[in-house]
């Protein structure tokens, strides 16, 4: 059986055994007509919430936050977080709030900043250009501008973004893409210091339960968990915005999507554009998947109360997202791009190869896990050892200075004393579009379940099998060589699955 399957920042038409079970994401829900309409209902009629004439005055200030460049992956065409700046800015204007009592804040938590392209981006042009004075990152390491708001009953403070929390109202534009993303974790995650968004990111709360599965996640536990422990001490009005799985627009919809129902009628136009785009150089390849503009569309928003407005999200993410797995697999393959949330813009190294397969694809499931206890992910991707110097210096730091040694990666108290008073990492985080230091070690932690619960991992046509050394896993010189690898750790027949991805699915089970 014949399907593309995606290796790096290529891809290429690969013939399958038959013995195989293929999986696709769900047809696209359709777009809605009127996105600004669409807004402006959700926001007109918010759920179990006041309406914003009722919760603001003309001398109320107001942080407008928002989520960053990591969401969704890749960027949208046009982002519709646009469309829900300009709808609000309409509304507090009319109710008569002043533009020096506006704060736009970009909810990063310990991800790099937005540069002013990207916040343009997010924004849109008018916006930025008008408000370019009021519009902020959020820095987690800014101790001037964190404000503690209570204690878990663990002692962790809940120590988040004072601009914000001293507003008259926080207006949050979320966009809901997984069900990782969105209601509290968008306040918490976003607007948090290490110090409050450790205490879900350990390894120990990372292993319980899988993270694209709210009620069974650790994770979404405890933030939900702070989120009560502060709203009586907050008053955010959020907007969450539900996209389609519209992965694929324009020139790459014709080459790239999923063969599925064509496979002998494959036009001869496609397989040779695939072969030629192979041979091209790397840096071009990379220029491309770094401008990738995806087509994702706006299929539902819900205003109002955190958590209510949340609920109705998850129903229809879920509802997109979703894909019944019958079985468990023995052997999973995924192709992997080089597209992760964390190297927008720039290049995808070994830590965040490991974050994307033991992290979000190995978690992206309900229920149990599509893959046996201990069964065999292959994946194709090269595995380049190249890491980006001024986005992620401790991520290179960590890789050669922790993951070589085979040191005691989970330590929590020594990675804290190598990386997070590290006043060299700091200074980059804060001034130079760097990620804060501990984002190393915590997306090595996301990976924590895949670490514990993967048998084997087979990177079919790694170029460095230095990084494979690394990271734990092993080599196969092409796909075909990868699935008798993995066939042959098992002495009887084996189950045998290719997740075709992108778009991303979420295995339900």
């Amino acid at each position: 059986m014949k399907e593309i399957i995606f290796y790096g920042d290529d891809a290429f038409i690969h013939d399958f055994p038959k013995d195989i079970d293929i999986y696709y994401g769900k047809d696209t829900l359709p777009p809605l007509d009127n996105e600004e309409a669409a807004i402006e209902s959700a926001i007109k009629n918010p759920i179990k919430s006041s309406k914003l004439k009722n919760l603001i005055n003309s001398d109320s200030t107001i942080s407008i936050c928002f989520d960053d460049i990591s969401v969704p992956l890749p960027p949208m065409k046009k982002d519709v977080r646009q469309i829900a700046a300009k709808v609000v800015l309409k509304h507090i204007k009319d109710i008569g709030v002043k533009d020096e009592n506006i704060n736009f804040i970009c909810a990063t938590g310990l991800h790099r900043k937005c540069k002013p392209k990207e916040l343009k981006h997010l924004l849109g042009k008018k916006i930025y250009k008008k408000y370019k004075s009021h519009i902020f990152n959020h820095d987690a390491e800014d101790k001037a501008n964190l404000k503690i708001l209570g204690k878990t009953k663990g002692g962790n403070n809940i120590e988040i973004n004072k601009i914000a929390t001293e507003s008259d109202l926080i207006i949050y534009l979320n966009i809901s893409f997984t069900p990782l993303n969105g209601g509290w974790k968008s306040i918490i995650v976003g607007l948090g210091s290490y110090n409050t968004i450790i205490p879900h990111h350990s390894p120990k709360k990372l292993m319980k339960g899988s993270f694209m599965d709210p009620p069974s996640s650790e994770l979404h536990k405890i933030i939900w968990e702070m989120g009560n422990i502060i709203k009586d001490k907050l008053n955010v009005f959020t907007i969450e915005m539900v996209l389609n799985n519209n992965f694929y627009s324009g020139f790459y919809s014709k080459i790239y999507k999923p063969l599925k129902g064509i496979q002998d009628n494959i036009p001869l136009w496609r397989r040779l554009t695939l072969s030629l785009f192979r041979v091209f150089p790397k840096f071009i390849k990379t220029y491309v998947r770094k401008n990738l503009k995806a087509g994702y569309q706006l299929i539902d928003t819900f205003a109002g109360d955190i958590e209510e407005a949340h609920k109705k999200s998850l129903e229809l993410m879920n509802k997109q997202l979703n894909v019944e797995i019958p079985k468990k697999y023995d052997i999973i393959i995924f192709g992997v791009p080089n597209l992760t949330p964390y190297n927008v813009g720039t290049e995808m190294n070994p830590l965040l190869l490991h974050t994307l397969v033991s992290g979000y694809l190995f978690n992206m499931h309900q229920g149990e896990s599509p893959l046996k206890e201990k069964g065999t992910l292959i994946i194709a991707n090269p595995a380049y050892e190249i890491f980006d110097s001024q986005q992620h210096p401790s991520y290179e730091d960590f890789y050669y200075n922790i993951l070589t040694q085979k040191a005691d990666i989970f330590d929590l108290k020594k990675i804290e004393s190598k990386y997070l008073n590290n006043e060299e990492y700091i200074e980059k985080y804060r001034n130079h579009y760097a990620y804060h230091p501990t984002h190393a070690p915590i997306v090595y932690y996301w990976g924590i379940r895949g670490l514990l619960n993967i048998g084997k991992i087979i990177v079919a046509g790694a170029k460095n099998k230095d990084v494979l050394d690394v990271l734990g896993y092993e080599y196969a010189k092409n796909l075909d060589e990868a699935i008798d690898k993995a066939r042959n750790l098992y002495s009887d027949h084996c189950s045998l699955a290719y997740f075709c991805i992108p778009p991303l699915f979420v295995a339900k089970r």
